[in-house]
This record gives structure tokens, C-alpha cells and sequence, in this order.
């Protein structure tokens, strides 16, 4: 299985965070495109390709976490849009096997207390969106081993459910499932994602509490080799998704004490 890490912000240097990331045994960087040294006007493919190279290891995508292809005005969806291009394009150029993206849940009104997402009280329009989404990526993608998966965040509304069996239509797309995120929603999202196990590709792996996310592996209350094991067992890529090198350091620590890297 080959474990990864996420973006430093320690580490603004790409350089350093892929020698880093060789030092310590792991297999790939996830790029997260959020970080202002990884965007458009920053990332040199070439470059990229020589660190690979260089020091060994894969990359993968994370998506800016503010990417919303499906937002309701044009100006602004446009501006996503071309972001998932870039990095498309990107992807492709430097066969990276998977990228990772968020779903927003969008604008919501509080009505009588709870709260209405206009995604839902738009259902069709925010499907027709997300239909023009899944084509554009597929014609892209496909015949790439490029993946886009869909990462789990505080937990699925139900539209949000049916975007993914949408998007899931096109084998451009796959499942990122982030345990910690399950756990902190109280694992809202399991159900649903291993019931399509088959597209889940990746997974964030990180410890957590009911108040602390990202933790390092050990240090918190998830039953984090029940999720090591299923990604073993099912070929997925893991990203030990904590936000600091010592973090990193001793999540690889608990990973040699199980027998699990």
C-alpha cells in the first residue's frame, strides 16, 4: 500500500516538502492547488516532473477547497471551471493517478429554524450543472489513469448524494473517503460510500477526537487500523492527512509499530 502526505504549510518549498517526503519513506505528495505556491501561475509540470524523478515519488491533486463547479452564477463557475482544467491538465501532463475534490453545500436560509440549501430547493438546475461537470471531466480524463475522486467533508446532503451517483456514471470519477471527516459527522457518510466501494479509490487517513481533527495516527479516538486495513484491501492510495512534519513522523512511527508499512 503506498502511503503519501498532504501540503506542508511548513514546507512552501515544493522541493523541500518531495525531499521530505522521500526522507521519510512515504510514496507521494498530494499537491493541495488552495496553497498560493501551487497555483496556475506558480506550478512549473517540468519541474514537477524532475522531483518525481529525482527523489522517487508519485504526486497527487488535492483541488482547491473552495473549487465549485456547480455554483449558480456563471462568472463565478466559470472561474472553477478553469481551475479543474488546470489541473486536468496538469494531472494528465504528469500522469498523477488521482485528484481530489470537495463538495460544497452552497447558499442556505435559516426557515423557521432550519436551515433550506438552495441546492436542494433547486435540485434540477444544480443536476443539470453537475451533469455538464461530469462530461466535461470525462472527455478529459478519459484514457488517463487520472481518477477525480469525491471527497466526504462534514457529511452528505442528500443532493449531494445524488451528484455523486451522477458524477459516478462516468468512470472518470471515483470516492475519496476521509475517516476523520466520517467521524467528526458522526459517520454519516460511511454507509453511503462503502456502498460503492468499487469507486472508492482513495482515502485521507488521519486520527481525530470530537473536538480535534488531523491528529496524528494513534492520537486520537478512531479505530484507525480498521481503516488502514480496508484500504489495504482495497488497493486504494493513503494519505496520512495530518497538517505538521512531527505529525507525519509519528504517524509512520504507528504505522511500523502495526505491521502496517
Amino acid at each position: 500500500m503506498k502511503y503519501g502526505i498532504p501540503t506542508l504549510m511548513e514546507f512552501p518549498d515544493v522541493e523541500k516538502l518531495a525531499e521530505f517526503c522521500a526522507e521519510q519513506g512515504f510514496g507521494f505528495v498530494e499537491m493541495n492547488m488552495t496553497f498560493p505556491w501551487l497555483q496556475a501561475d506558480s506550478v512549473d509540470a517540468k519541474k514537477l516532473r524532475e522531483l518525481k524523478k529525482r527523489y522517487g515519488i508519485d504526486l497527487t491533486i488535492h483541488l482547491h477547497d473552495q473549487v465549485n463547479p456547480f455554483e449558480f452564477s456563471p462568472e463565478m463557475r466559470r472561474g472553477s471551471l478553469e481551475n479543474v482544467r488546470f489541473a486536468m491538465e496538469l494531472a494528465c501532463e504528469l500522469d498523477i493517478p488521482r485528484m481530489t475534490m470537495h463538495l460544497l453545500p452552497g447558499t442556505y436560509s435559516s426557515i423557521n429554524g432550519e436551515k433550506t440549501y438552495l441546492y436542494s430547493r433547486c435540485r434540477e438546475r444544480y443536476l443539470e450543472l453537475v451533469t455538464e461537470f461530469r462530461d466535461m471531466v470525462d472527455a478529459r480524463l478519459r484514457g488517463s489513469r487520472t481518477v477525480l475522486c469525491i471527497e466526504n467533508t462534514s457529511g452528505y446532503h442528500a443532493f449531494h448524494r445524488d451528484a455523486i451517483k451522477c458524477m459516478l456514471e462516468s468512470g472518470a470519477f471515483g470516492l475519496t473517503f476521509d475517516t476523520g471527516h466520517n467521524y467528526k459527522s458522526g459517520g454519516k457518510d460511511e454507509e453511503f460510500i462503502l456502498g460503492h466501494a468499487e469507486r472508492l479509490k482513495h482515502f485521507h487517513i488521519h486520527d481525530c477526537t470530537i473536538s480535534s481533527n488531523h491528529l496524528a495516527l494513534g492520537a486520537g479516538g478512531l479505530d484507525v487500523m480498521r481503516y488502514l486495513r480496508m484500504a489495504e484491501e482495497m488497493g486504494c492510495m493513503v494519505v496520512t492527512e495530518v497538517k505538521e512534519s512531527g505529525a507525519l513522523i509519528r504517524s509512520r512511527a504507528f504505522l511500523e509499530q502495526h505491521d502496517m508499512w
